[in-house]
């Protein structure tokens, strides 16, 4: 079964497996009836981790991490990772 490891600035790592779900976390503009016009977050299409024939995960993790800033891991939703804190991705 093929695996990454992502590597985080501040030093974590997170492994991921064929099979992980990863779900974007995207920003949409404010509503026009919405008083404070802030950008609100909203839950992208999950994205199940396939395997490449020759680059294992990294295209689907690439993917996935290609217009969100932050993501969700198997549905959950306790924890948001920041994909923009990202500084290596390596597959096992």
């Amino acid at each position: 079964m093929s695996k990454a490891i992502i590597y985080f600035s501040n030093n974590s790592t997170l492994e991921l497996s064929a099979g992980d779900r990863i779900t974007p976390i995207t920003y949409l503009s404010a509503l026009p009836d919405d008083k404070d016009e802030l950008n609100f977050p909203s839950v992208n299409t999950t994205i199940e981790m396939t395997e490449h024939i020759h680059n294992g995960l990294i295209p689907s993790i690439l993917k996935a991490f290609a217009n969100c800033d932050f993501f969700y891991l198997n549905q959950n939703i306790d924890i948001a990772y920041n994909s923009k804190a990202i500084v290596r991705i390596e597959s096992k």
